[in-house]
């Protein structure tokens, strides 16, 4: 008869251990999403934000004086601002969601 001890189970060989010490495997990491929103609002105002900065100007209208600001253009360059922003945040989302999917 064979030491119970010295048998090895094939089942409980393969099995990896309950702490997931000592086998030498990798628990696959999930993907983060930290930074996805960031992404898509960042791109979402940076598109809008100009066009609303052009709709806004044009609601507004023309003074016809040359000597003042047009609304149109200073509506057009504060969505420009926002928009670049806007850029801004989704380039930095962007970098955020890289970092935290990076494997060593």
């Amino acid at each position: 008869m064979s030491d119970p001890d010295l048998s090895v189970d094939p089942a409980r060989a393969s099995a990896p251990s309950a702490d997931g010490a000592g086998d030498g495997s990798q628990t696959p990491r999930q993907p983060s999403t930290r930074g996805i929103r960031s992404v898509v609002f960042g791109t979402l105002v940076a598109v809008f934000a100009p066009l609303a900065g052009f709709l806004g100007g044009t609601i507004v209208g023309s003074t016809g004086s040359m000597t003042e600001l047009d609304p149109l253009f200073v509506w057009l360059f504060l969505g420009l601002i926002v928009g670049g922003a806007g850029a801004i945040l989704a380039i930095v989302g962007a970098l955020r969601w890289i970092r935290a999917n990076h494997v060593p």
